[in-house]
């Protein structure tokens, strides 16, 4: 009886100390991203649990919900960087350019799966990638078919260039009722500047210099855009309307057309599921095609603790995870094979946008972009109200710009 006693506490010991016993460190890899939506967050989960399933590398994920490019910059400043990190082609070159992030070579094959422009956005001077492009969203058309009825009319009425349709825009808002916008604009400059571009001359030079004067295709783009406000057939969703976002005026049927990203489809179906739509690719401009792109991508700082696992992390998340990803958040991927695999081209809400996706200008223009960008903001605003005229906020957006950029070197 004694020796059975003894055992037992002998094994009640060897148990007490196997729960006592620190558990075996298990490896992770520390990923930041910015605050998303509820389907966007309960996809990145389950692509990261399936990627801790196939290499056994836990995922510690870091949600930045404000400032997300200040807290990352602090956090280098302050060599302390996650492993990976979302990081948007616009804000890329500045990082790059910072040489703190690390090369992710890609195979031939690999590099030959992505849309290439979307690749180049991630590019550094010496050709090395800095960046894996993990998503992607274009400009579209979007149509309200039951508005376009009651005033007279059927999508594909609209004419299909830009010319032209700022000529139907002005005959269809004689025929809505009061409250009711034709056609809605963004003022920034990350919504035209592919339309921008069509004569070939460049906005944003070599040098890195605004060149918003001096293009006549350019300044006739935005001249009708001018003109549009003026007349009040083109409305800016907030400040004509009370809309917050372009989604709510189109939800609220407060307007007939809006051009507008992919992102802008889970609010209509889910908010405003009683108002049709459809979607076409943007009007040409100079006889050319054009829409932006929005690419956001996978980086690896140098100096993260874990460097291996951020790589390993990143491959998978643009490579074997994309699909979960991208069927999971309702995002667009960045590889043509999963964009077959998915036959997102079969569905007709996202057609025009993935059809944009092969000659689209990626919102991305070198460690200058934040600076043209805030002044043609500025100045194009005050033409677009009619406080100043186009031809005076075009000189002043130049001006400004390039003293900053010479100021900043």
């Amino acid at each position: 009886m004694d020796k059975q006693v003894e055992r037992r506490g002998i094994v009640l010991l060897c148990t007490m100390l196997a729960l006592t016993a620190p558990a075996q460190a298990v490896e992770a890899v520390t990923v930041a991203v910015w605050g998303s939506s509820p389907a966007e967050v309960a996809a990145f989960d389950q692509a990261a649990a399936a990627f801790t399933r196939s290499t056994g590398i836990a995922v510690r994920k870091q949600v930045i919900e404000d400032k997300y490019q200040d807290v990352l910059k602090s956090r280098f400043a302050a060599s302390n960087p996650p492993d990976v990190f979302y990081l948007d082609a616009s804000e890329a070159p500045v990082l790059i350019e910072s040489d703190v992030l690390e090369p992710l070579e890609l195979s031939p094959a690999d590099l030959a799966d992505f849309y290439p422009q979307f690749l180049q956005a991630f590019r550094g001077r010496d050709g090395k990638l800095y960046g894996l492009p993990k998503d992607y969203s274009t400009l579209a058309l979007y149509l309200n078919p039951r508005l376009l009825k009651q005033a007279g009319y059927y999508p594909d009425d609209v004419p299909r260039d830009f010319n032209g349709l700022m000529r139907f825009a002005r005959t269809l808002q004689a025929r809505l009722p009061r409250g009711v916008a034709a056609m809605i604009v963004e003022k920034d400059l990350a919504r035209h500047l592919a339309a921008l571009e069509t004569s070939s001359q460049p906005l944003i030079g070599a040098d890195g210099h605004a060149h918003f004067i001096g293009n006549a295709a350019a300044y006739a783009y935005l001249n009708q855009l001018v003109s549009g406000h003026l007349l009040k057939y083109l409305y800016s969703p907030k400040d004509d309307l009370g809309a917050d976002w372009p989604g709510a005026a189109f939800g609220t049927q407060r307007t007939v057309m809006m051009m507008e990203g992919n992102w802008v489809q889970p609010a209509l179906k889910n908010d405003y599921g009683d108002v049709p739509f459809v979607t076409r690719e943007m009007p040409t401009v100079n006889q050319r095609k054009q829409t932006m792109a929005f690419v956001v991508g996978y980086a690896v700082p140098r100096g993260a603790r874990n460097k291996a696992a951020g790589l390993r992390f990143a491959r998978y998340m643009t490579g074997p995870g994309q699909r979960l990803w991208a069927s999971a958040s309702g995002t667009l991927p960045t590889r043509r094979s999963v964009e077959a695999a998915m036959q997102v081209r079969t569905v007709p809400a996202l057609a025009a946008h993935v059809e944009g996706a092969s000659y689209a200008t990626v919102w991305s223009r070198g460690i200058e972009l934040p600076i043209l960008n805030t002044n043609f903001g500025n100045q194009f605003l005050a033409a677009f109200n009619g406080s100043k005229s186009l031809q005076q906020a075009l000189e002043k957006a130049e001006t400004v710009s390039n003293r900053e950029i010479e100021r900043q070197r």
